[in-house]
């Protein structure tokens, strides 16, 4: 009967995380360039990883609306992507605010390099209120 509790609970939680992303991936990286329809971005991995966008693509930076053009290389993005006939198309990319070059690591979980200034805020860099157990750190 445990087991069959246990296994229960297991499935409705991945049900509930897969939901919760609504099927979609995330990109985080830097950008490295960018064209009139895709961005190239350098993952957290090293790797780099180019997006392709379309006119429904919507760009944010702390819950705000921005224009692709306000994009420029070397800023920190997560991109929701989802897959169409086997490319990744930007559903949206979330933008980090202006001057996290002293940051690295995961971005919601983010340290500080020595060169790197510290206030706190509610919310993380992307405008998204931060998981319970993180620290609220933003550049």
């Amino acid at each position: 009967m445990k087991k069959l509790f246990g296994t229960i609970v297991a499935i409705i939680l991945i049900a509930g995380v897969a939901y919760a992303h609504g099927g979609m991936e995330h990109i985080m990286g830097t950008v490295v360039s960018m064209t009139d329809n895709s961005i190239t971005v350098k993952t957290m991995a090293g790797k780099t990883q180019t997006v392709s966008t379309t006119a429904d693509t919507k760009y944010t930076q702390m819950d705000k609306p921005v224009a692709m053009k306000d994009l420029k290389e070397g800023d920190r993005v997560v991109i929701e992507v989802a897959k169409k006939d086997g490319k990744l198309i930007a559903v949206e990319v979330k933008v980090g605010m202006a001057g996290m070059k002293g940051m690295h690591g995961d971005m919601s979980r983010m340290s500080m390099d020595q060169d790197g200034g510290a206030i706190f805020a509610p919310k993380n860099c992307f405008g998204t209120s931060l998981p319970v157990g993180t620290s609220p750190l933003v550049a």
